[in-house]
């Protein structure tokens, strides 16, 4: 049987970034020592490469759109290899993990699938960029730090999640600011003030559960290098998205930084 060559990798870094600002919450949020919580970041990006790998085919399809010899092949064979792959090392994860905190971990686990799955299937009809099906597609990326700390047998609570919603946070700020920078110049004053809104709507749905002890007592710090790129972004904007991604990359880096140090 011939050699089929596996698809190309995703190409956007911001995908990657997203990919893995979790588990570095997850490994500071307690999972650090864990061999379990280690398994969980393979088996994500092997889940992670299985999307990229069938959905472009899966669009394809749906549209009715020819496609070269041997593409749909090549993505449905890597895309089964790649989930057999996740699935193999998660069940490595779940055998690693305590037995008391398999309950917990598979219940994160299958959450963060099922939003996964919501959103691969939004990406096939085309709504992949839609606010509802991307933000449950973040929450299902974000639940990996909170996977991470349950497999390593951390009880279920209110802290659990705190990583979790740190992630989000930032995903969905990064989000806001990108959509308002591809509209500035078709309406700067109304790009600004959906960014704005956004924001102000992320600090709210932050400081309720910080509130109530669900982040840790320095979750604020990691922000501020995400709200400086947005306002620093809306005052002077880049020349062009190449600019965009650069300046997000190390605003994702200081983020994770000091996310990991407040977690700590």
């Amino acid at each position: 049987m011939a050699f089929v060559p596996p698809p190309p990798l995703p190409r956007e870094h911001g995908a990657w970034t997203m990919l893995i600002i979790p588990m570095w919450l997850g490994l500071a949020a307690g999972g650090v020592r864990s061999g379990a919580a280690w398994l969980v970041a393979p088996a994500a990006v092997f889940v992670f490469l299985a999307h990229h790998a069938i959905v472009p085919w899966a669009q394809r399809w749906r549209e009715a759109k020819a496609s070269p010899p041997g593409y749909a092949a090549r993505r449905l064979v890597w895309g089964a290899a790649y989930l057999g792959l996740a699935l193999f090392v998660f069940a490595g994860a779940v055998h690693a993990a305590p037995p008391a905190a398999r309950g917990p971990f598979l219940t994160i686990a299958g959450i963060a699938s099922v939003l996964a799955a919501v959103y691969a299937v939004a990406c096939v009809l085309g709504r992949g960029r839609s606010i509802g099906p991307e933000t449950l597609g973040l929450a299902g990326v974000s639940l990996s730090a909170p996977m991470m700390v349950a497999a390593a047998g951390r009880p279920l609570d209110r802290t659990l999640l705190g990583a979790a919603a740190l992630a989000l946070g930032y995903f969905l700020s990064s989000v806001a600011y990108v959509r308002a920078y591809e509209r500035l110049r078709e309406n700067r004053q109304a790009a600004i003030r959906s960014c704005v809104a956004a924001h102000i709507a992320l600090t709210a749905a932050l400081v309720a559960p910080a509130f109530y002890g669900a982040l840790p007592r320095l979750w604020w710090i990691a922000f501020v290098p995400v709200i400086a790129r947005t306002v620093w972004g809306l005052a002077r904007p880049p020349g062009n998205v190449r600019q965009v991604g650069l300046r997000e990359a190390w605003v994702a880096a200081s983020f994770t930084l000091l996310a990991c140090v407040a977690l700590i």
